[in-house]
């Protein structure tokens, strides 16, 4: 996961970015068995954020603030790894909640 928030910071806030970052993140849920729904949520909120803007340019601003708040989500998912259960259960919550557009 480290890997992954290395990789997505040096990263531009492109849609590449987030299809890239979406097929990662799913790859890590089959390597990673014990993390996999959090691979799972990020892949998911990636896809609906991929969805929305698939057929229509992303504005600077727009760009900016969802690349902003992906990163801000994927220190968080990185920080849960090791934290207890029921704060990695509330990490996974915000997560499915979050919305990056």
């Amino acid at each position: 996961m480290d890997e992954l928030l290395t990789w997505l910071k040096a990263q531009h806030n492109g849609l590449r970015t987030y299809k890239d970052f979406q097929q990662r993140v799913l790859n890590l849920a089959g390597s990673d068995r014990e993390h996999v729904a959090l691979y799972q949520i990020l892949a998911l909120l990636v896809g609906r954020f991929i969805d929305s803007y698939e057929e229509h340019p992303l504005t600077g601003d727009v760009a900016d603030q969802a690349f902003d708040h992906l990163i801000e989500i994927t220190e968080k998912a990185t920080a849960s790894l090791g934290a207890a259960p029921a704060d990695q259960l509330a990490t996974l919550n915000a997560i499915a909640a979050a919305d990056l557009g």
